[in-house]
């Protein structure tokens, strides 16, 4: 039987996907792991290994060892390589996190958008360059928010001093989670409403402080497991004495999960406003059209056409079949209805419509759509 392989694993940050996603790859190959570095901090000087997965570190007896380190065994790095570090990387597409990001507050009509971030690493800009050049493909500008802090201390009095002089309603893009339930509690505080006031989209998709923090935040899921197992299979590879031809691998986000953070439409007008209150309150009625909608709304058929198309650059029935395909997926997602009753809430005509239309805007069906969201 071979000799089991040896693997040191470094890391600067603690993400439990990629911790997954290197132990998966780790039972595989059979290898002996040692994880000091990540339960104690402590720098495993004294212990032979063959190869060593790290991400970027920064404490500088660890960024001292992993650098020495690299230099003597193969090594694979997860996620952008900032510190510089001469090995090859896996990482996610930064650009295109941004670019989902700005694309969703986008079709939400908003006109006013910000990037919010507190470091100058690799992935930091690159998303922040995604997130602009989206919006100025859209010809909108975008207000840059940087505060240089490592433990976010009066991070959010800071980010409540400067939101107070930005204008209403305002899509702002934060980079990464943390600092996106720091920028809503921060809004709350000062009596912003969110989604309505601000909405926000972080990256990362971090379950616990995505979903259990005062506001659901709206993310851009990123593939951690995926890319930790990838970074692992590239070792392995270079252990074999395999090439592993590129030196960087990289991954497409996965997708962007909305949630309550950017639940609202953006609208400018009154009229528009006014509009989407009624619709929000009779989208259940599955014979809803443009005559209740301008009723409600105290205008005419024409002016209400006219005024979606200038505030929200669509019609008032596209606005609606968007506000219950929302309100379906947060159905799907956050509660146990089965699917026929989802589609009967959000007012879709039949099972079949409802199937339909959700095929055609997600690319699966609702069902195979809440097993994958759920496993997310």
């Amino acid at each position: 039987m071979p000799d089991r392989k040896r693997i040191l694993i470094v890391l600067g940050f603690l993400i439990p996907d990629i911790l997954d996603g290197f132990s998966r790859y780790a039972r595989e190959a059979n290898w002996i792991v040692n994880t000091m570095a990540i339960l104690h901090g402590a720098v495993p000087h004294r212990w032979h290994a063959h190869g060593m997965l790290t991400t970027n570190v920064f404490r500088p007896e660890l960024k001292r060892f992993v650098h020495e380190t690299a230099r003597r065994i193969p090594t694979v790095l997860h996620g952008c390589n900032d510190l510089g570090f001469p090995v090859p990387n896996v990482e996610c597409d930064e650009q295109a996190v941004g670019r989902l990001a700005a694309t969703h507050l986008l079709e939400q009509g908003h006109r006013h958008f910000a990037y919010f971030h507190y470091s100058c690493n690799r992935h930091a800009v690159l998303r922040g360059e995604g997130f602009k050049a989206r919006l100025a493909e859209a010809g909108q500008a975008c207000l840059e928010l940087r505060r240089l802090s490592v433990h976010g201390v009066g991070l959010g009095e800071w980010f409540a001093r400067r939101l107070a002089r930005l204008p209403k309603p305002l899509g702002l893009f934060a980079e990464d989670d943390f600092l996106a339930s720091t920028a809503i509690e921060a809004a709350l505080d000062i009596g912003w409403r969110v989604p309505e006031d601000l909405a926000v989209v972080g990256s990362g998709n971090h379950t616990l402080g995505c979903v259990q923090g005062v506001v659901p935040i709206t993310s851009v899921e990123i593939p951690y497991e995926e890319e930790a197992y990838q970074a692992a299979a590239m070792l392995d590879c270079l252990l074999s004495g395999k090439s592993i031809g590129k030196q960087t691998f990289v991954f497409p986000p996965t997708g962007l999960l909305a949630r309550q953070s950017t639940n609202s439409l953006a609208a400018q007008r009154a009229i528009v406003q006014r509009a989407l209150t009624f619709m929000s309150g009779h989208l259940q009625d599955p014979d809803l059209n443009v005559r209740d909608v301008a009723k409600g709304a105290g205008v005419s058929v024409r002016l209400l056409y006219n005024e979606f198309q200038d505030d929200l650059k669509s019609t008032p029935m596209g606005i609606v079949s968007r506000l219950r395909m929302c309100k379906a997926k947060d159905l799907l997602l956050n509660s146990g209805e089965k699917i026929e009753a989802v589609s009967e809430t959000c007012g879709f005509a039949n099972l079949r419509t409802f199937q339909r239309t959700f095929l055609r805007t997600e690319g699966q069906s609702p069902l195979r759509w809440r097993q994958k969201m759920s496993r997310s």
